[in-house]
């Protein structure tokens, strides 16, 4: 018991001794108290530790820095922004913890103006004299510019100037007041203006020196004036003004007087006065002058088109009879003129010879033109150029007539032209130089109209940014043109839209802008801009303010690429928004122009702000059936015809949408395939078959009736030609099958005279082989399977399947025809598909068959009956003549309206007083099917390789390779080609397959005994685990020299490109094998495998014990396990406390790998006995004995007075630590 009561004793003290050792404390900080600074500029923060702890600083109880084991620690930070933080510095170690907080708040820097000029505040000029005033200031503000308190400008910057030169003599106050949420500025002039002293206006010299100059009828007589300031200046015969200019000198030229005698006055004035000059001019009549034509107009044989007026002028040097003649027959006569005009309209097309003849006593003379009277479409209007329709050999394409160029209908302005000189309606070369293009810079509204106006320009059938005019609310006036550059508009939009603050509004090109904060009073907003993530701008944006971000485009510089207008700012109890009504956005990434540039067969041959001209540099062929490319998406079709026939077309292979518009119409109009590209046209044998037109307008309303839309059946060519024809027919601008005339294989038949329309699915003439066991592939799931070819050649068995199920089986002969036929709605034993064999081939091996035409049609039609309805339109016939229909109801032109006519087919109305529209159809385009090729670039000779040929991301089967000019073989379903190249060299692998665009690939093959051009790749560390970085190198095989460049793919995908030391880190986040693969050109592809092992945690457990051993029954024993994660992440886990095996605790811990800790349960048993303790496979066993008695209640009470004690020595009594320590240990001693 003795022992027992000096152990206890000997705890109390020892906790008594350790509750006195010091904790933490900061016994200093700075700033003394709760500091305030300016944005850009940081106090800076310390504390000082009464002993060794770690500091660790939280701004806004985010953790920004830590010191370990220190005892002083600073901290600062000049890139908050403004508002108001709490700063709190945490001392803390084994001991304890102590802390400061500090309330730090951050304004923005006070606005203010840095300097001035004039430097003198008291300034003085004359009256006319420019004085400019000017200030510079520490950040961007709204700067006002008042004179004697009135409002003069007010712009926004961070700086500005104001200049005046108006100002009458007098004292002004000129004040510039500059504001924005940072404060408010000034500065003041007091400017004095005097009286000017300026010389009296006179005429210093004059032209004829004589007064009273003579001259003839007919010849000109000038006068002149020289001042000695600038004046304005009137010209005066006979009192009566005939001119008036500007400027220190003028002139005034006469050659039509009649003779008399004339006072002739120059009179200049301004503010310093006014002179004048007198002449007395005599005319006298021409002594018996010559009749003559001395003038007339137009210059050249002149052309116009039918119901236009043409108008002709004569002029002679005297009076005279002037007579006009057509073809002879006199048709006006003028009397004693010298001057005479003929306007004549109404004959109908053809030439016309036109003769003006002047006479009177002095003689006569005549002038001749022939004039020609043409259709509206000759020198321009239609799409199509075509030698049969009488059009002009000089002939322009224009955005009225051509979809291709850009139009502003609202507006009614066209940008490009585009102007073809032929010499002869069958001249298929355009000779260097005479295709000619032209674009001009339109202006145009923004779609937000308070932001005034923008200049745009087509440029090679494609719209871009040509620069800002004075009338552009944001923006410097600037032509990004004239400097070279063009521009793509992104987004032009006055849509509303709702953001709120922390959200961004998603722009193009990457950028976004991001609403940061809304300030208290609701009046500004705080933005930033960011592109692709990185922030490039940030300011403060007023309500009803537009936000501007400017950039450099080449040459130009500050070039507004983004507005954005803030219609409104809200800031609520609870939440804060922005509404945006405005967005503009032009491309950062510009096209470079200047002259001298070739695009395709143009050059350019001048860049202004006014215009941009281009003409080609090489001749142009226009050889039957060829597309020729001329520049950009711009192209001309050639009709495959011997009648020379072409017109432009937009290549529309790139995905998106086009639009494909009708000639624009302001009145009355008639549409047909040669000025609606909507409309189908067959241009090999100039042939279409729709026509749209308005027989009547009235103002803005098409009555019922008066649109009539008429489709007629046309005969055209099969491609393969000698099964003869077939009728097509366009019905709402889609191309369809009508009947069949008497051919190679069928009967006359009509299906649109039943009211049925069938697709053309196919229509070829290209030679294809098959052989026995093969198929056909047809369209809507059917296969021509070729079964058998006879022993003999002659006949090949055939049989047709659709969805895999055989319908018809026979047998052709060579140079026959096969011909599958079914009945379609009403009409019967309709030739669905034509097959002809143009050769069948039996050999000893092996046997094929030639195909050379295919032709189907779908078996699937569209019904049209009389009386049907297609939108606005009502079918009112329908024969084997064709289908015409009316508009049922009237249609109104309403502005800024689109109208669904019938189908595809619309309208759109300018949004304009003017009455403006177009017919057009949209085309959706998916992604180009452009052919890709993926290859290695260097390969061994006599090694297998594999080419895949894909398209939008998909593999394409039946895809021709070829090595250079020698087919090696199609592509697999799966896009893939084996191919073991047999020669070394280098080659060009071409993928070809019809309706896709064709590709190149380069291809190098090696000897197999070259080792220079072999890879390796090593990986680093040897053991890769997930989630962590490898390091892969790529090292020459020979040499080990590292490889900088090379593309690396982990399992397929890109991670980059090595660098100078051969190296690419990538982080590996899936466990199991993988590959990663090497290539550069010039080299070997390589490729290495390897694990990537799974990372976890792994915990251990050790040194479980109790204390004490021995306890009494409902008393505490602490039970404690060390525990480790020896593994390779980061984990948790659960610890269970088990007595007796039965869970009577657990403890969840998380660990680092690599680190460990230690666990404490505290138990309490009830009754005595022995208790098996065990966590996870660690036990041990304790003792839990009988209660005790009263001597521990005595001992407690000892235990107490002891404390009492204990604590009056270390006050009272001066004891220490130490101390304390001897003395228990003597205690301890006289008790064993």
């Amino acid at each position: 018991m003795k022992t027992r009561l000096g152990f206890a004793i000997y705890l109390v003290l020892i906790l008594l001794a350790g509750g006195a050792i010091a904790i933490p404390s900061i016994s200093d900080h700075s700033p003394a108290s709760d500091p305030t600074s300016i944005v850009g500029n940081s106090p800076d923060f310390s504390v000082n530790i009464n002993e060794t702890a770690n500091v660790t600083w939280f701004l806004n109880g985010s953790l920004v820095k830590t010191d370990a084991s220190v005892t002083t620690s600073e901290y600062s930070n000049d890139g908050a922004s403004a508002g108001e933080y709490n700063l709190t510095a945490k001392a803390q170690n084994a001991n304890g913890t102590d802390q400061y907080i500090w309330t730090w708040t951050v304004e923005n820097e006070p606005l203010s103006i840095t300097d001035f000029n004039p430097d003198d505040t008291t300034p003085e000029s004359a009256a006319g004299d420019t004085v400019d005033f000017d200030v510079t200031l520490n950040q961007e503000a709204t700067v006002r510019w008042l004179i004697n308190g009135n409002e003069m400008e007010n712009v926004t910057g961070s700086s500005d100037s104001y200049s005046n030169n108006t100002a009458v003599a007098g004292t002004y106050n000129v004040t510039v007041i500059a504001s924005n949420l940072n404060g408010t500025d000034q500065q003041t002039w007091d400017w004095t203006v005097s009286n000017a002293t300026n010389e009296s206006l006179s005429i210093t010299g004059f032209n004829p020196a004589d007064t009273t100059p003579d001259s003839t009828t007919g010849n000109a007589m000038e006068f002149g004036i020289t001042l000695n300031q600038e004046a304005t200046i009137r010209w005066l015969i006979d009192g009566i003004e005939m001119d008036t200019e500007t400027g220190s000198s003028g002139s005034y030229s006469n050659n039509t007087a009649v003779a008399g005698t004339y006072n002739v006055t120059a009179i200049a004035t301004n503010v310093n006065g006014s002179d004048q000059q007198i002449w007395d001019w005599t005319v006298a009549e021409a002594e018996n002058d010559s009749l003559e034509i001395t003038d007339f107009s137009p210059e050249d044989d002149p052309s116009s088109v039918l119901d236009t007026y043409q108008n002709f002028t004569v002029e002679t040097n005297q009076d005279a009879d002037i007579e006009w003649y057509i073809d002879g027959d006199l048709e006006q006569t003028n009397d004693s003129v010298s001057i005479a005009s003929f306007s004549v309209d109404g004959e109908e097309l053809g030439s016309y010879n036109v003769t003006a003849i002047a006479s009177n006593v002095n003689g006569e003379d005549q002038q001749e033109w022939t004039w020609a009277v043409v259709s509206r479409t000759y020198l321009s209007g239609d799409r199509i150029w075509d030698a049969d329709a009488n059009q002009s050999l000089d002939y322009t394409w224009t955005a009225l007539s051509y979809s291709g160029f850009y139009y502003d209908l609202d507006t009614g302005e066209g940008s490009e032209t585009m102007t073809v000189h032929l010499e002869s309606d069958s001249d298929r070369s355009i000779d260097e130089g005479d295709l000619e293009y032209e674009t001009t810079p339109i202006n145009t509204e923004f779609e937000y109209d308070d932001w005034g106006d923008y200049q745009v320009v087509g440029f090679m059938a494609e719209k871009y940014f040509a620069g800002y005019l004075d009338t552009t609310e944001f923006a410097d006036e600037v032509s990004v043109m004239s400097d070279g550059m063009l521009s793509k508009v992104l987004i032009d939009e006055n849509d509303k839209k709702s953001l709120y603050a922390g959200s961004s509004l998603t722009l193009e090109d990457g950028y976004a802008l991001n609403i940061v904060e809304v300030d208290t009073d609701g009046d500004n907003v705080y933005v930033t801009l960011s592109k692709e993530g990185s922030q490039v701008d940030e300011t403060i944006v007023k309500d009803n303010g537009t936000y501007v971000y400017e950039a450099d485009l080449g040459d130009s510089d500050d070039v507004a690429i983004i507005a954005v207008h803030f219609g409104n700012i809200f800031m609520g109890t609870e939440a804060s928004a922005v509404f945006i009504d405005a967005i503009f956005q032009i491309s950062d990434e510009y096209i470079s122009i200047e002259s001298g540039d070739s695009y395709g067969v143009m050059e350019i041959n001048t860049v202004s702000d006014e215009k941009i001209t281009m003409e080609n540099e090489d001749s142009i062929s226009l050889n039957k059936g060829k597309v020729a490319s001329i520049m950009g998406k711009l192209k001309f079709i050639v009709a495959d015809d011997s009648v020379l026939r072409f017109a432009p077309f937009v290549d529309m292979s790139e995905a998106g949408t086009y639009e494909l518009r009708g000639t624009v119409a302001e009145e009355e109009f008639e549409w047909t395939p040669l000025n609606f590209e909507g409309f189908y046209y067959n241009i090999d044998e100039g042939i279409g078959t729709e026509k749209l037109e308005i027989t009547e307008l009235s103002d803005r309303t098409i009555d019922d009736g008066d649109l009539v839309y008429t489709s007629t059946p046309e005969d055209v060519s099969f491609e393969y030609d000698d099964w003869g024809e077939f009728e097509v027919i366009g019905f709402m601008a889609e191309k369809y099958f009508a009947g069949y005339p008497e051919n190679d294989f069928t009967d006359e038949l009509s299906l649109v005279s039943q009211g049925q329309l069938s697709e053309v699915l196919l229509d070829e003439s290209d030679k294809t082989s098959l052989i026995s066991g093969t198929s056909l592939v047809l369209e809507e799931g059917y296969a021509l399977s070729i079964v058998e070819v006879d022993v003999n050649g002659d006949t090949v068995y055939v049989s047709l399947t659709k969805d895999g199920d055989e319908v018809d089986d026979d047998i052709i002969a060579s140079d026959g025809t096969y011909v599958y036929e079914m009945d379609v709605g009403d009409v019967d034993d309709v030739p669905v598909i034509a097959v002809h064999f143009q050769d069948v081939f039996q050999g000893t091996e092996s046997s094929a068959v030639f195909v050379d035409g295919i032709f189907q049609i779908s078996d699937e039609y569209i019904s049209v009956e009389s009386g049907e309805t297609f939108d606005e339109m009502e079918v009112t016939s329908i024969s084997e003549d064709g289908i015409t229909m009316k508009n049922e109801d009237s249609i109104s032109l309403s502005k800024d309206k689109e109208i669904t006519v019938m189908g595809d087919i619309n309208f759109k109305v300018a949004d304009d007083s003017t009455v403006r529209f177009y017919p057009f159809v949209e085309v959706q385009t998916s992604a180009s099917e452009a052919l890709e090729i993926d290859n290695s670039e260097v390969v061994t000779e006599g090694t297998a390789m594999t080419i895949t040929v894909t398209s939008r991301g998909m593999a394409v089967s039946n895809a021709t390779l070829k090595i250079d000019s020698k087919t090696i073989g199609s592509t697999s379903e799966e896009g893939t080609l084996r191919y073991t190249p047999d020669k070394t060299g280098n080659f060009t692998i071409n993928a070809e397959k019809e309706g896709y665009v064709s590709a190149s690939s380069k291809l190098e093959v090696i000897s197999a005994q070259d080792e220079s051009r072999k890879m390796t790749i090593d990986v680093t560390p040897e053991e890769v685990y997930e989630g962590t970085n490898a390091k892969f190198r790529v090292l020459k095989a020979i040499g080990g020299e590292a490889i900088e460049g090379a593309e690396v793919t982990f399992d397929g995908k890109f991670i980059g490109n090595t660098s100078k030391d051969g190296n690419v880190t990538y982080t590996v986040t899936e466990v199991g094998m993988h590959k990663v693969t090497a290539s550069k050109s010039g080299l070997l592809d390589t490729e290495l495998n390897f694990e990537v092992k799974e990372l976890a945690a792994k915990f251990t457990f050790t040194n479980l014990q109790i204390s004490p051993l021995e306890v009494r029954a409902g008393d505490e024993a602490t039970i404690s396990v060390n525990v480790a994660n020896t593994g390779t992440a980061p984990g948790n886990y659960t610890v269970e406390l088990k007595i007796n095996g039965t869970v009577v605790g657990s403890q969840e811990v998380a660990l680092n790998n690599g680190n460990s800790t230690t666990l404490e349960f505290v138990h309490v048993e009830e009754e005595p006995g022995t208790y098996i303790v065990s966590v996870q496979q660690l036990s041990v066993t304790y003792e839990v004995l009988e209660k005790s008695g009263t001597v521990w209640y005595v001992l407690g009470g000892i235990i107490l007075l002891a404390a009492a004690g204990v604590g009056y020595l270390f006050t009272a009594g001066g004891w220490t630590v130490e101390m304390a320590k001897e003395k228990i240990n003597e205690f301890i001693g006289s008790i064993r």
